[in-house]
């Protein structure tokens, strides 16, 4: 893939495949491997080419995550917004987290951990982060409305039991080689137990 030479017109779209070059090298070597050096060979242009892009790798990085939280929470927000059942959304959302885009959730929820130092990135990320939690909250205020859940279930606590949840098995399944099926059904039967479902009930 090569970009474009520097030309206004072509500019936006020369930016969007330098970031998409990015997350192409996160999803394939991880994320440590994403660096000016390999973003620059994959795009086909020299690495100072890319600061006619991007003002400082500062710059770009940000472009590179903002568009993976943007992207986990859109998705998030597709699943949790319908009207299905709760174990429906709940396979839904393993599915996303470990096997559709395990590489860039792992991103998403290593984020809290270590925000960008930039006050104004920083708030930014927090920002969308923060409107992931409340689209997982309204969900289950929403589901237990319906019955779904038990009375004894707190929406609140239980979605941020459930992000640190994700947080941990993302990183540690990462970390101990775990097998993608294998995180998403701990995943899963966690869940369930947060939630006081029954484990594997229809």
């Amino acid at each position: 893939m090569r970009i474009p030479r520097i030309k206004t017109k072509h500019r936006e779209e020369a930016r969007n495949q330098i970031v998409a070059a990015a997350l192409a090298i996160a999803a394939k070597n991880g994320w440590d491997a994403v660096t000016l050096d390999a973003i620059a060979q994959h795009v086909g242009v020299t690495k100072p080419a890319l600061y006619s892009y991007f003002e400082n790798r500062d710059e770009l990085l940000h472009e590179v995550v903002l568009e993976v939280i943007l992207n986990m929470r859109n998705e998030i927000e597709t699943i949790v917004t319908k009207d299905d059942d709760i174990r429906f959304i709940i396979q839904k959302l393993a599915w996303l987290l470990f096997e559709q885009q395990k590489t860039y959730a792992s991103i998403f929820f290593l984020l809290p951990t270590r925000p960008p130092q930039a006050p104004e990135y920083r708030e930014e990320f927090i920002q969308i982060f923060d409107s992931s939690r409340i689209l997982i909250r309204d969900c289950l205020v929403r589901v237990k409305g319906e019955g779904q859940l038990t009375p004894g279930v707190d929406p609140d606590k239980a979605t941020s039991i459930v992000i640190a949840m994700s947080m941990g098995l993302l990183i540690s399944s990462d970390f101990l080689e775990m097998d993608a099926g294998e995180a998403k059904t701990i995943w899963i039967e966690a869940v369930e137990r947060t939630l006081l479902l029954e484990p594997g009930a229809e």
